[in-house]
Formats: C-alpha cells, sequence, structure tokens
C-alpha cells in the first residue's frame, strides 16, 4: 500500500517536500526509525530521514498538496526560547559528558556566559556533552561559546537526539548525513545555528568534531519550552 506524508524540511519555512513509501506504516512505538523514508518518484525524498511525521495523506488523494499547509517563516524564530542551560533551568544532574576533564572545567561550566566551559580529555571526536530535558521538547537550535578568557573553542560539531537515550539518530544534512555545524571562531562570541527542522525529544547530544587547542564548550538550547510544537 502507499503511504504519503507530509515533513518540513527548512527551519526557515522556505522548502519544503512531500515523501511517499510503499513500505509498512511507521510504527509509533519507535519514533527514531528512518527506515520508512526511501526516495520514491520525489528526489527531495533523501532529505526527510531525520524527519518527525508532522501529517498524513489519504492514500487515494489525488492531489496531496491540497492537505499541505507550508511553515511559517517565523516559526523558527518563534520557538526559539532558552530551554534552561543558562539560568540553571535544566539542573547539573540532567548533564552528563563522555569525559569530566580537569575539575576546573566540569559539565555545570557548559552553561552559556558561565566562567571557563566544560572541556573534554581526551582530545578527539569520540567526545561529547547531552542534555536531558526531562520530557519530549520541541528544540529548534543552540547558541554556542568557546572557554572564556582563552584562546580555546569548539570550531564544529555535530548533534544527535534521542526520545528514550537508547534510539539516537543525527540532525542531517540535505544529502542525509550527519550535519556538521559551525562552531565559534573565538572564546566569548556567541553562535546561533539552527536545526533544518524542528526536533521533538527529550534528549539532545552535542559531539565537538574540530576545535581550537582543546575541546571547550558553552551552550544554550532553543525551543517552546513546556509544549510540542509542529513544524508547519
Amino acid at each position: 500500500m502507499l503511504h504519503t506524508f507530509v515533513f518540513s524540511l527548512g527551519a526557515s519555512g522556505s522548502f519544503s517536500a512531500s515523501c511517499c513509501t510503499f513500505r509498512k506504516k511507521p510504527d509509533p512505538r519507535y519514533p527514531m526509525e528512518t527506515r520508512w523514508f526511501p526516495q520514491v518518484n520525489d528526489s527531495s525524498c533523501s532529505e526527510c530521514r531525520q524527519l518527525h511525521l508532522l501529517q498524513r495523506i489519504p492514500a487515494d488523494s489525488s492531489y496531496p498538496e491540497d492537505f499541505y499547509k507550508p511553515p511559517s517563516k517565523t516559526d523558527t524564530k518563534a520557538c526559539a526560547d532558552p530551554l534552561g542551560m543558562e539560568n540553571g533551568d535544566i539542573p547539573t544532574d540532567n548533564l552528563f559528558v563522555s569525559d569530566a576533564g580537569p575539575p576546573d572545567y566540569d559539565k555545570w561550566k557548559a552553561r552559556l556566559n558561565y566562567p571557563a566551559a566544560w572541556c573534554a580529555r581526551p582530545v578527539d571526536t569520540n567526545q561529547w556533552i547531552r542534555v536531558d530535558l526531562g520530557k519530549s521538547t520541541t528544540v529548534t537550535g543552540l547558541i554556542t561559546q568557546g572557554r572564556s578568557y582563552s584562546d580555546v573553542w569548539t570550531k564544529t560539531y555535530k548533534v544527535k537526539y534521542s526520545s528514550d537515550n537508547a534510539a539516537w539518530a543525527y540532525v542531517t544534512d540535505k544529502t542525509g548525513n550527519p550535519k556538521v555545524f559551525p562552531g565559534n571562531t573565538d572564546d566569548d562570541s556567541q553562535v546561533t545555528v539552527y536545526f533544518p527542522a524542528p526536533l521533538h525529544t527529550r534528549f539532545i547530544q552535542i559531539e565537538p568534531q574540530s576545535w581550537t587547542r582543546y575541546i571547550c564548550i558553552r551552550f544554550e538550547l532553543l525551543g517552546c519550552k513546556g509544549k510540542i510544537v509542529n513544524s508547519f
């Protein structure tokens, strides 16, 4: 049976597409599953791999675009509130790291605008910092900084997300590969990035990919606090 679904592919609301699959319907018990979104009659379907189901279109519809509601360009900005790293609403117990690093650069120092930063040891691409938001939350992007009063910062990173801390997926680019986000070029300037589409998730993991001298980062998550918001 043919099943057709609509996805929002651009955080700015400037691009979107419909994707079709001849496979079984998605199982709601496994929201991170990506196998249902192959390229079928639409080259842009490859971009659907990371995205969540937004709206079902009847399989017998002759004009599926009639069921599609384009996203507003302001949707992402309207869902870009700080989620609690800087102000402490996200408790330190909800932060997890691959390596605690030196005591002066522990995980609680990863908060935006805090002195120092979280810094990992050893220095390699296996390091990460994870946030448990406590419940499913709409996350649209993040703000990063380097380590204050130093020549140390994270230049690029990837982002993973999970609803259950077991099944993980990367935020991907248009080719379906893990997206590499731009980080910082100095110690204190804030760099804001938005995801290609809002994530509805509980866990977020930042994985530094390149850095200056050491892996150090401060950050804030952006999204809609306390509610789930559709991408359209």
